[in-house]
């Protein structure tokens, strides 16, 4: 500022100074007039030359602290500063810890040997071994004859893709008092096929009602796990875990099935004598 009040003075200096001049020559001093002129021209230029040199003119801003310019740069900033996640509340704390609690709880009561691949469609029916499909020409029915229901002549009998037909299984040491056994076959080929060209797909085997309530007479039964006639609910879950579904018969104590993608198996009973109903067969 000092240097501007400087270079102010001397430009008002050059304008007086010429002002003179120009009232000298109106005096009659002509021939002197055009160096006198030239002379405050040049203190002018001179001093508009300090008044302008980009040296001494300065802005405010240029002026500023390096501080203060950094705080306007980086204040922004500051506004933009990444939220902090929030803190976990109590409620939040005790949530999770009665999520883990169940997990772990679940995971105790879960049976260790709860595989379904043991579900192998292999299973004894007084001492015949079967496994799902069977073909009849493979399948040796010892004491057991076998019949079509409602079909005559299997050979003359086509299915439809899914569709399946039943046959009843029958044994002189057993009296339909005793046991009802069923056999089903089904036609899972994709297309229709005859009755006669196809295998045993599945078997039913059901405890009867005993003459008048009494002892029943029963073909021995050995499923996957060893599971058999008499099997408790707590067994059957304890080797295969939670049921895939359960329900069914409304005179059975429990009525739990499985699957496992390829075999189905259902086991009814009560718990009074554990299973009196087995269906397994192929899904």
């Amino acid at each position: 500022m000092k240097k501007m009040k400087k270079g102010t003075g001397r430009l008002l200096t050059g304008v007086l100074m010429t002002a003179l001049l120009f009232s000298m020559t109106g005096c009659g001093q002509k021939e002197e007039a055009p160096a006198a002129e030239q002379a405050v021209q040049e203190s002018t230029e001179v001093a508009l030359e300090e008044v302008i040199n980009p040296e001494e003119v300065k802005t405010e801003v240029e002026e500023l602290p390096v501080e203060a310019v950094t705080a306007e740069v980086t204040e922004p900033v500051a506004e933009q500063d990444v939220i902090d996640k929030p803190v976990p509340t109590d409620a939040d704390s005790q949530a999770k810890e009665e999520a883990d609690a169940r997990k772990e709880e679940k995971e105790e009561q879960e049976p260790a040997g709860s595989d379904l691949s043991i579900l192998d469609g292999v299973m004894t029916l007084d001492g015949m071994e079967l496994s799902f499909p069977i073909e009849l020409s493979n399948m040796t029915l010892g004491k057991w004859t076998l019949s079509y229901k409602d079909v005559e002549d299997p050979s003359a009998k086509t299915l439809y893709p899914g569709e399946c037909v039943e046959a009843t299984m029958t044994c002189t040491d057993y009296t339909s008092d005793d046991v009802i056994v069923t056999a089903e076959f089904g036609n899972y080929t994709g297309a229709e096929a005859v009755l006669s060209d196809l295998p045993m797909t599945g078997l039913y085997v059901k405890k009867g009602t005993g003459v008048d309530g009494g002892e029943r007479k029963l073909p021995a039964v050995e499923l996957p796990g060893g599971l058999t006639w008499g099997s408790t609910q707590k067994e059957i879950e304890g080797l295969l875990g939670e049921a895939s579904f359960a329900g069914g018969f409304i005179d059975a104590d429990f009525d739990l099935m499985y699957e496992n993608g390829s075999f189905y198996l259902e086991l009814a009973g009560s718990n009074e004598n554990g299973v009196d109903y087995i269906v397994y067969s192929m899904e």
